[in-house]
């Protein structure tokens, strides 16, 4: 299997960080940069974005939630726990990871506008539904055990996004049981790996 990605991709890392946990045989291969109107990733799809898998079969799949349900299932379920209770849980907390990152990708692209082109309300309205997902993380990480599945992967790849392009938001301010917890999850060597470079 192929995997295409950029490397400050918050999406695309998702995928690679449970690529790596899940054992599979998956080549990275990095498709930077992505703005080329006949990029290469075209031949696969209209998205020409990242993350995008090749399967071994050449089936092409895009979308990060959908590529990483597939190496979940792929791996006999590495990714997600057997038992019903704790799955919803890392569900979950998938979901909350989702939406932090789509909030902070909105976010920033909104800050990356032209002075005059901004939107002060749907930054702050932005602002703050990142600042609710912080605090759930918050609720639910503090103190937990440092291991990769759906749901930690999500959270960890959006508060490195968070890091990267939002760091005036200080998610780690106050909220010293979430720090402890991504400190713990850096020592994770596809973590560290696959962290933003800026």
């Amino acid at each position: 299997m192929k995997l295409f990605y950029s490397g400050n991709s918050p999406y695309a890392r998702r995928a690679r960080i449970a690529a790596r946990a899940s054992g599979l045989a998956v080549e990275e291969v990095d498709a930077s940069p992505l703005a080329a109107e006949d990029h290469f990733l075209l031949q696969h799809g209209p998205g020409a974005k990242v993350p995008g898998l090749e399967t071994d079969a050449g089936t092409y799949l895009c979308e990060t939630l959908i590529i990483t349900r597939y190496l979940n299932d792929l791996s006999g379920g590495k990714l997600l726990p057997i038992d019903a209770a704790a799955a919803e849980a890392v569900l979950e907390l998938e979901g909350v990871g989702s939406l932090l990152m789509d909030t902070l990708f909105h976010c920033s692209h909104e800050k990356r506008r032209e002075a005059g082109e901004q939107s002060p309300a749907v930054i702050a309205k932005e602002d703050l539904r990142a600042n609710r997902c912080y605090d759930a993380l918050d609720s639910s990480l503090a103190g937990q055990e440092a291991a990769l599945n759906l749901g930690t992967i999500a959270a960890i790849a959006a508060l490195g996004y968070a890091d990267w392009r939002h760091p005036e938001h200080d998610w780690r301010g106050g909220r010293a049981g979430l720090a402890a917890w991504a400190e713990a999850m850096m020592q994770d060597q596809a973590v560290a790996e696959t962290y933003p470079d800026f």
